[in-house]
């Protein structure tokens, strides 16, 4: 007993009862960005068939004109860039508020990741080695980021939508919903910010390396 004791009151101990609890924490995050990668690798296969008048209407969304985005100035660089990923954004916060908000919020990381497949795939067949380091170069880094906060704006609003169901259980509700909805805000506005970042960071990248394409 008292070897016992001394092996799970230990730094070892305390090590490994953590990560039980870090894997739960961040489970969610873990399985949205699968699903984003999940709909890159789907979008990627989807992009090969894809032509520009596609490309073009899909664009406010996904931002897939590229020949736009090589032509466009440093202010509708980012403006174009933030307006795609807060639409993304404002309809996972909705969801959110929701009681069954949570279940459509696993589609909405697919949704951009087939968006930045299509992307992908289309860069590629199109343009071959041109197309590849168009997207190393320009798409990628500000995609990354912005794929981050997509995939924890998605966990956040699915905790949210599961607090909700949790105040119609039999048993007494414990956590006052007005603090929730607070807390729930302020983390969707921090992730806004990030997402604003991200943004300026896509304008960096294609305001140094957009002179050298002409798609």
């Amino acid at each position: 007993m008292l070897m016992k004791k001394i092996i799970f009151s230990g730094p070892i101990g305390r090590k490994h009862r953590r990560v039980p609890y870090d894997l739960k924490k961040n489970i969610l995050f873990a399985v949205f960005m699968l699903t984003l990668f999940a709909g890159i690798a789907a979008g990627a296969f989807g992009g090969r068939d894809a032509d520009k008048e596609t490309l073009e209407k899909l664009d406010i969304i996904f931002l897939t004109n590229f020949s736009v985005r090589c032509s466009q100035g440093m202010l509708n660089a980012f403006v174009a860039s933030f307006a795609s990923a807060f639409l993304f954004l404002l309809v996972i916060f909705l969801m959110g508020l929701s009681l069954w908000g949570g279940a459509v919020t696993a589609l909405i990381p697919f949704i951009k990741g087939y968006g930045y497949g299509i992307s992908i795939g289309y860069l590629y067949c199109a343009y071959g080695f041109m197309g590849i380091l168009y997207n190393l170069l320009i798409i990628l880094p500000g995609a990354f980021f912005c794929s981050v906060i997509i995939a924890a704006a998605a966990q956040e609003s699915f905790r949210s939508s599961a607090k909700f169901i949790a105040l119609y259980r039999p048993a007494a509700v414990t956590d006052d919903p007005h603090i929730h909805i607070r807390k729930y805000m302020l983390s969707m506005l921090w992730l806004l910010f990030l997402a604003a970042l991200s943004s300026a960071a896509d304008m960096l990248f294609s305001l140094m390396f957009s002179w050298i394409f002409s798609f």
